[in-house]
């Protein structure tokens, strides 16, 4: 059900959204960017200087500090923790590969019992509660402090911005998951604008052949310093805007987040906007990070979070394979998330980089790379954040494209799923593709899994045709 801001926001005029977005977007500005994101920027700036070994003390005595804490304070580890720790003297000898002897987190076990993550401690603060997209039908709530809400930033300024050669307080275009206007609206503008934070933020459910040009006036008028968002839906503008030859202005850098980043993508983005494009890995749980350097690597925070590649028995794989990243997270004392599983699979490097920074290097993310969805009007969508987000009676989803008109929806349900539910999942389709897609739904008892134990989230039968 929306919330009533979302219904004044939907049947209010374009200047009065962007009015509320850009009053939205101071408080998010000062949510994020208060004190102390100066001093913890300056931190994650100085670490870029630790040594393999300074990096792996660092993380043990984060470690210890986060068990110690988790221990006493959090409730589903005080249980599950009794028979691994009988002080905290005994952390205190701990070391990084202590780790493989606590149990690992599954995302279920996280999604039906979000509170017994909290901390004690932060029960009396405010929490800022996000769900993460729930892609697969297993959305998570996850919970911030204020704290930790600047110190993500902090990371993301250091370690992402700064890295491409940009700042938090230059303009900035975003292609996202937020639907800014239902995919009915067929008539520019697509975008909106949040003065606050000069951000010209464009809806990634509008990009066709016929709005590309209008996506490229916004451009050009409002000349943002850099472009951030969904790697597929920049490299969608970006292929209409080279397939029509469409003339926009040059940007200071691209950074492109939430899939993976292909030879194809990047080619075609920095064809269309000649400038460099800067790949990016993260999560909203918040438990790792990775950022692409001068040298086009993409190098791994160890500070955010540490990482392990396991297989499917849950041992560790050997250097250059791969195995499934499972994240234990450094900056959430709130919620914290130890050995928590995160569904994706990668490949990791401890070859010293000639960047000269000595942080592990995340050579390939495997997965994370979904079919495209491709509306009537010819609008291409990879990304169906929220999709999922906020329908507890959905344990698993996947998406199949039969036809430009017909959506399947192959569902894990719960014996509670209802008509709302099925009413929901109708107009988000609807609001993403359009009110002429049919969208049916075939239940199964469980999506079935690839040979490591992941499943294809968006699968399409439908051939894009050029643009021209």
């Amino acid at each position: 059900m929306p919330s009533i801001y979302d219904r004044i926001y939907a049947k209010s005029p374009v200047w009065i959204q962007n009015l509320g977005i850009s009053a939205y977007g101071l408080i998010w500005q000062r949510r994020r960017f208060g004190p102390p994101f100066s001093q913890y920027v300056a931190d994650f700036v100085t670490r870029e200087n630790f040594t393999f070994t300074d990096w792996r003390q660092y993380q043990e005595n984060q470690v210890r500090r986060l068990l110690k804490h988790a221990n006493r304070y959090v409730p589903y580890y005080r249980q599950n923790y009794k028979n691994i720790f009988r002080d905290s003297k005994e952390i205190d000898r701990w070391i990084l590969d202590d780790l493989q002897n606590i149990p690992i987190v599954e995302k279920e076990v996280i999604r039906h019992a979000p509170d017994e993550f909290v901390s004690d401690l932060s029960r009396e603060e405010r929490l800022y509660s996000y769900d993460t997209s729930g892609t697969t039908g297993t959305p998570l709530v996850v919970k911030f402090n204020a704290d930790m809400e600047k110190a993500a930033a902090a990371a993301y300024e250091a370690r992402i911005r700064r890295w491409a050669g940009v700042h938090y307080k230059m303009s900035r275009a975003m292609i996202g998951g937020r639907i800014i206007l239902p995919k009915a609206v067929n008539q520019p503008p697509f975008w909106r604008y949040n003065l606050a934070e000069k951000q010209l933020y464009m809806s990634a459910f509008h990009i066709s052949p016929a709005n590309a040009k209008h996506y490229v006036a916004a451009l050009n008028h409002y000349r943002p310093d850099y472009l951030v968002g969904y790697a597929s839906s920049h490299f969608f503008l970006a292929r209409m805007i080279c397939e029509q030859g469409l003339d926009v202005y040059q940007p200071k850098a691209v950074l492109t987040s939430s899939e993976k980043l292909t030879l194809e993508m990047r080619t075609t983005i920095e064809k269309a906007y000649r400038c460099r494009t800067y790949d990016g890995y993260s999560g909203l749980e918040a438990c790792c990070q990775a950022s692409e350097c001068e040298q086009g690597k993409m190098h791994i925070s160890p500070d955010v979070g540490v990482i392990e590649l396991l297989d499917e028995q849950n041992n560790p794989v050997k250097n250059g394979e791969v195995g499934q990243i499972v994240a234990t997270g450094l900056l959430n004392y709130a919620q914290p998330l130890i050995r928590y599983k995160t569904g994706d699979l990668g490949i990791i490097s401890y070859e010293k980089c000639d960047c000269g920074r000595e942080m592990p290097v995340l050579v390939e993310l495997v997965g994370r790379l979904e079919d495209t969805i491709i509306a009537p009007d010819g609008s291409e969508t990879v990304r169906f954040h929220g999709i999922f987000v906020g329908l507890p009676h959905i344990r698993e989803g996947q998406v199949i494209q039969e036809s430009l008109t017909h959506i399947r929806l192959r569902l894990s349900v719960t014996p509670d799923f209802n008509d709302e539910d099925r009413a929901t999942l109708a107009k988000r389709f609807s609001d993403r593709l359009g009110l002429e897609v049919f969208v049916s739904l075939e239940f199964v008892d469980q999506i079935e899994r690839t040979e490591r134990g992941k499943f294809r989230a968006v699968i399409s039968k439908i051939k894009r045709q050029s643009s021209q």
